[in-house]
Protein backbone atom coordinates (compact mmCIF):
# COMPACT_ATOMS: atom_id res chain seq x y z
CA UNK A 1 0.00 0.00 0.00
CA UNK A 2 1.09 3.62 -0.70
CA UNK A 3 0.07 7.51 -0.87
CA UNK A 4 -0.24 8.66 -4.14
CA UNK A 5 -0.60 12.07 -3.28
CA UNK A 6 -2.38 14.34 0.04
CA UNK A 7 -3.62 18.11 0.29
CA UNK A 8 -4.87 19.75 3.11
CA UNK A 9 -7.75 17.62 4.23
CA UNK A 10 -7.26 14.63 1.61
CA UNK A 11 -5.00 11.36 0.60
CA UNK A 12 -5.07 9.35 -2.16
CA UNK A 13 -4.36 5.63 -1.76
CA UNK A 14 -3.22 2.88 -3.74
CA UNK A 15 -2.73 -1.12 -3.01
CA UNK A 16 -1.47 -4.00 -4.75
CA UNK A 17 -4.88 -6.84 -4.56
CA UNK A 18 -3.43 -9.89 -2.53
CA UNK A 19 -1.99 -12.90 -4.39
CA UNK A 20 -3.99 -15.45 -2.76
CA UNK A 21 -7.26 -16.31 -1.17
CA UNK A 22 -9.43 -15.49 -4.07
CA UNK A 23 -11.14 -13.16 -5.71
CA UNK A 24 -12.08 -9.80 -3.53
CA UNK A 25 -15.68 -8.26 -3.18
CA UNK A 26 -14.91 -5.15 -1.42
CA UNK A 27 -12.00 -3.30 0.85
CA UNK A 28 -12.21 -1.85 3.57
CA UNK A 29 -10.24 1.04 4.48
CA UNK A 30 -9.05 1.50 8.02
CA UNK A 31 -7.61 4.09 9.93
CA UNK A 32 -6.25 5.05 13.70
CA UNK A 33 -4.46 8.15 14.83
CA UNK A 34 -1.43 6.91 15.79
CA UNK A 35 -2.11 8.52 19.68
CA UNK A 36 -5.31 6.17 19.43
CA UNK A 37 -4.07 3.12 18.41
CA UNK A 38 -7.65 1.69 17.49
CA UNK A 39 -8.31 0.77 13.99
CA UNK A 40 -11.70 2.61 12.91
CA UNK A 41 -13.85 1.10 9.43
CA UNK A 42 -14.19 4.61 7.29
CA UNK A 43 -14.72 2.91 4.04
CA UNK A 44 -14.91 0.72 1.10
CA UNK A 45 -13.55 0.19 -2.11
CA UNK A 46 -13.87 -1.85 -4.91
CA UNK A 47 -10.95 -0.69 -6.85
CA UNK A 48 -7.43 -1.28 -5.51
CA UNK A 49 -7.31 2.58 -4.98
CA UNK A 50 -9.35 5.50 -3.49
CA UNK A 51 -9.10 8.83 -2.59
CA UNK A 52 -10.42 9.91 1.05
CA UNK A 53 -11.72 13.68 1.76
CA UNK A 54 -12.42 15.29 5.10
CA UNK A 55 -9.56 13.22 7.03
CA UNK A 56 -8.22 14.90 10.17
CA UNK A 57 -5.72 17.75 9.99
CA UNK A 58 -2.63 18.45 12.01
CA UNK A 59 -1.97 14.64 13.52
CA UNK A 60 -0.54 11.68 12.63
CA UNK A 61 -3.17 9.32 10.79
CA UNK A 62 -2.38 5.81 9.43
CA UNK A 63 -4.06 3.82 6.99
CA UNK A 64 -4.63 -0.07 6.29
CA UNK A 65 -6.41 -2.12 3.74
CA UNK A 66 -8.30 -4.94 4.70
CA UNK A 67 -10.12 -7.51 1.39
CA UNK A 68 -13.06 -8.95 2.07
CA UNK A 69 -14.46 -11.73 0.15
CA UNK A 70 -17.34 -14.66 0.96
CA UNK A 71 -15.27 -16.67 2.78
CA UNK A 72 -14.24 -13.30 4.91
CA UNK A 73 -11.67 -10.74 5.91
CA UNK A 74 -7.79 -11.38 4.92
CA UNK A 75 -4.87 -10.36 6.77
CA UNK A 76 -4.81 -6.47 7.29
CA UNK A 77 -2.41 -4.98 4.44
CA UNK A 78 1.24 -2.88 5.45
CA UNK A 79 0.60 0.75 7.01
CA UNK A 80 0.95 3.93 5.33
CA UNK A 81 1.16 7.09 7.84
CA UNK A 82 0.25 10.80 6.67
CA UNK A 83 0.08 13.80 8.84
CA UNK A 84 -2.45 15.98 6.72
Amino acid sequence: MQALGQGDDWVSLSWKQPAEGGRVNAYKVQCRLLSDGKWKDINMAIDPKITLMEQPQGQKLEYRIVAVNRSGEGMPSNTVSVVL
